[in-house]
């Protein structure tokens, strides 16, 4: 019987949305409120808020446990090839495309990140950058 280590990722990689989903709910990924949670209508400074928090989301929470992951298979799967070189090509092949996709993660992080800082800068009100690896934030 073959071992389908996609279908076993895949599955993995769909509960890990639904638990983390479930706890950036909590945390909630727009923030309508105002000063001491008092709730204020959504403008357009909320949606890019929001825009910056979805990405801060992937960036933090999502990308490091499942490139860890699949980093961590990728090793194990060249550790057992016991001399096939076929399957130590496929557990590099895993590592050096988890690579590329952290490296096409970051770059398109930067990418958002300085769009969304520099429009709403420019062109809404109340919205009020912090550091750059900090999500924006709304005056009102």
């Amino acid at each position: 019987m073959k071992f389908q280590y996609k279908r076993h990722i895949a599955i993995l990689i769909f509960w890990l949305f639904l638990i983390y989903a479930k706890t950036s709910l909590a945390a909630g990924l727009v923030p309508c409120t105002g000063p001491e949670g008092t709730p204020v209508p959504c403008t357009i400074c909320h949606l890019l808020v929001l825009i910056s928090n979805i990405a801060f989301f992937v960036v933090k929470d999502v990308m490091p446990p499942l490139a860890g992951l699949l980093f961590l298979i990728g090793g194990i799967m060249m550790i057992a090839s016991a001399g096939s070189e076929e399957r130590y090509k496929k557990g590099r092949r895993v590592i050096v495309d988890t690579a590329i996709g952290v490296v096409i993660i970051l770059a398109s992080w930067i990418v958002v990140n300085t769009l969304i800082t520099t429009i709403g800068t420019q062109t809404v009100n109340g919205f009020s950058p912090q550091n750059w690896w900090q999500p924006p934030m709304c005056n009102s």
